[in-house]
């Protein structure tokens, strides 16, 4: 993310407000589609940001079909990693499952409907815990009202949660031991020297 004068605690407002801009005038089932994108490809850049480089052209754990390339398999890891915590992967999870059904179903896909509305008072029931949820969902979805609001503000609060995490993320560290030459080896050459 780049830095500038728009950038509270680590987050490139502009850059959010115009993601946000354009998702909240989206139909229900766009803006489901869009969101999950872009939790998708935040997860992407967490993730990026955390594990070694990759040294080839192609990244063979996140392009084409690899193990990392889904959804599921980056909120997973994410978790496995210790990166975010296990009601955030509920989270991200609801919102995959919502995805899949909005992107399959041919009509009548509204988020203040059916098991829609359902999935979104799950997800939004850890959220009614933050203190000022309210003025947080006034601020992210004053257009919207009913369950719409609530998915439209909790969206934009974990958009913000992962920015964050990008900011202060920082790459693992390769090992100090060389994986060629088992420590093993090593105290038995060093005991060689020794005796030599």
């Amino acid at each position: 993310m780049q830095k500038n004068n728009n950038n509270v605690n680590g987050i490139d407002t502009e850059e959010f407000f115009e993601f946000h801009n354009e998702f909240i005038n989206e139909s229900d089932r766009a803006a489901v589609i869009l969101g999950s994108a872009k939790l998708d490809y935040l997860l992407y850049q967490c993730l990026r940001k955390y594990l070694m480089p990759n040294t080839g052209s192609q990244d063979e754990l996140f392009d084409g079909d690899a193990p990392l390339s889904t959804f599921s398999a980056k909120i997973n890891l994410t978790y496995r990693l210790g990166l975010i915590d296990s009601e955030f992967v509920r989270a991200l999870h609801l919102i995959r499952r919502m995805r899949n059904i909005f992107a399959h179903e041919t009509a009548g896909c509204k988020l203040d409907s059916g098991t829609q509305r359902d999935r979104i008072k799950e997800l939004v029931s850890p959220f009614l815990l933050i203190e000022g949820y309210n003025g947080l969902r006034e601020l992210f979805a004053s257009k919207k009202k009913g369950a719409a609001a609530d998915f439209f503000s909790c969206l934009a609060i974990m958009v913000i949660r992962l920015q964050w995490l990008f900011e202060d993320v920082t790459q693992l560290k390769p090992s100090q031991q060389h994986a060629l030459i088992p420590s093993i080896l090593k105290k038995k050459s060093d005991k060689k020297q020794i005796s030599e």
